[in-house]
C-alpha cells in the first residue's frame, strides 16, 4: 500500500500523480545502471552538502543533482528524469519527515554512497524524538550494496553510531576523523568564508562563498566524497570555490543601509542556535538584530526547545530580539528569565517585523531573519530589500 504520508500537505487529488510519476522515475532508472548514485540524509545541511558534492565531482565528472526549494518527494523522481545514460553520478537528496519516508525513497534509488551529515531533533513531530530521527535516517546506511561507502560524520556522536549498523567501507570525515580531509586557518566576512584543506601532504586554498563556522561540515564531506572517487586536493578545492549557496539558507543580502543573514527556508533547534552564533560572529561592534520564528513540527519537543533557544540567546550581546507569534514568543519569554540585556519584542506579522526593524536598524546593522518555511520570514528580506512580499506557497505553488 502507498505511503500517503510521504506527500505531505499536497492536495489529495494530485497524490495519485504523484505516484504515477515515481514509478515511471522508478522505471526509468533500471535503464541507467552505470550511474552511481550517491543520496544524502541529516537533520542539517543536506541541501549545501549536495551542491557541494556536485560542485566537487562536477571537476572530472558528468553529475546530476536535484534543484533547490523542492519537496523531496517530487525532487527525487524529477532529477531521475533529468539523468542521461552517459551521466557518471546521480546526486539525491533522502529529507525523511514520518516514519517509512526514508523506505519510500530507497524503494525510488538505491544509493552506492550514502553522506550522513547530523542527527539532531526535526519533524519530531511525527519522527518521536532524536532517537526516532536516528531510526529513520539509519535505513540510507543500512540499505548501502557491499560494494557501496558509507560517509559519516566524525564530529557528530548519533551518525557515528552509524558504523555499527552496515558492512560497508566508511569514509569518516570531520575535525575528529582520522587521516581524512583537514581545514585549517578559517576566516569569514559577510560575503566569503576562506579556509585550507589538507589531505596527506596536499595543501589547497578554497574562497568558500558560504557564511557560518558550522556550515565547513558540507564542505568535508563533499571533499571526502571527492577523495573516494578519485580526485586530487586542488580539484576539490575548486569545485568547493564554486559551490552554489542554497536560497534562504543563511545567505547574506543587502537591505539598503543594512545587512541581513536570510535564514528562512526552515528552522530547527539545532540550526537555530547555529544560526545565532553565526549572527555572533560576523557582528563585531556591529549593532545586532535576531527575528526569531517558530521552529514548526517538533511536537511534544516543541515548548522545550523554544525556551532552550531563548535561555541561549538570553546570555548573547544581541541587541534586539523579535520574535514572530505565539510560538516563537516563548523564546524571547525565556531570554527575559535569563537575563537578556537587550531590548525584546514579540510582534504578530511579518509586517509589523519589517517596519520595527527599518525603525530600529542603525547603519551596517545585522539582522539575522529565522523561522521555518510555514512561517514565511522571507517576506521580512524582502520587504526589507524594497520587494513585494508575495510568496509561493511550498505546496501548492501559489501566491500568498
Amino acid at each position: 500500500m502507498q505511503n500517503w504520508q510521504v506527500f505531505g500537505e499536497g492536495k489529495t487529488w494530485k497524490k495519485p500523480f504523484h505516484v504515477i510519476f515515481a514509478e515511471v522515475a522508478k522505471t526509468y532508472l533500471k535503464l541507467l545502471p552505470s550511474v552511481k548514485i550517491i543520496a544524502i540524509t541529516g537533520s542539517v545541511g543536506k541541501t549545501l552538502t549536495q551542491n557541494a558534492v556536485y560542485a566537487v565531482l562536477f571537476q572530472k565528472y558528468r553529475v546530476v543533482a536535484p534543484d533547490d526549494n523542492l519537496d523531496p518527494t517530487y525532487r527525487i523522481p524529477q532529477t531521475i528524469l533529468k539523468t542521461k545514460p552517459w551521466d557518471n553520478y546521480l546526486i539525491l537528496e533522502y529529507g525523511v519527515e514520518h516514519p517509512g519516508d526514508m523506505d519510500y525513497y530507497l524503494s525510488l534509488a538505491k544509493p552506492k554512497i550514502g553522506v550522513v551529515t547530523t542527527i539532531a531533533p526535526a519533524h519530531t513531530k511525527y519522527l518521536g524524538d532524536e532517537g526516532g530521527v536516528f531510526e529513520e535516517k539509519v535505513k540510507l546506511v543500512e540499505a548501502l550494496p557491499k560494494d557501496g561507502n558509507a560517509v559519516l560524520n566524525a564530529d557528530d556522536k548519533k551518525v557515528a553510531q552509524m558504523a555499527a549498523k552496515t558492512r560497508v567501507k566508511i569514509y569518516w570525515y570531520g575535525q575528529k576523523a582520522k587521516n581524512g580531509i583537514k581545514i585549517s586557518h578559517f576566516a569569514q566576512n559577510l560575503r566569503v568564508s576562506k579556509f585550507r584543506l589538507h589531505y596527506g601532504s596536499q595543501k589547497a586554498t578554497v574562497y568558500w562563498k558560504v557564511v557560518g563556522k558550522h556550515q565547513l561540515t558540507s564542505a568535508y564531506a563533499a571533499a571526502t566524497v571527492g577523495i573516494l572517487s578519485g580526485l586530487t586536493l586542488k580539484q576539490i578545492a575548486k569545485g568547493l570555490s564554486t559551490t552554489k549557496v542554497p536560497e534562504h539558507r543563511l545567505n547574506t543580502v543587502n537591505a539598503r543601509h543594512i545587512n541581513l543573514l536570510d535564514d528562512t527556508y526552515n528552522s530547527s533547534p539545532k540550526a537555530a542556535q547555529e544560526s545565532i552564533n553565526t549572527l555572533l560572529q560576523l557582528s563585531k561592534n556591529k549593532q545586532k538584530i535576531a527575528v526569531i520564528g517558530e521552529m514548526k513540527d517538533l511536537g511534544k519537543l516543541s515548548h522545550q526547545a523554544h525556551a532552550l533557544l531563548g535561555a541561549k540567546i538570553g546570555k548573547t550581546s544581541i541587541n534586539y530580539l523579535i520574535t514572530i507569534g505565539k510560538v516563537a514568543k516563548i523564546v524571547s519569554d525565556s531570554a527575559r528569565k535569563a537575563s537578556f540585556r537587550g531590548k525584546l519584542i514579540n510582534l504578530e506579522n511579518t509586517n509589523q517585523a519589517i517596519s520595527t526593524i527599518q525603525k530600529i536598524a542603525k547603519k551596517n546593522a545585522l539582522v539575522l531573519v529565522k523561522g521555518s518555511r510555514h512561517a514565511h520570514l522571507e517576506r521580512i528580506v524582502y520587504g526589507l530589500q524594497g520587494k513585494s512580499t508575495e510568496v509561493t506557497c511550498y505546496h501548492c505553488g501559489k501566491l500568498k
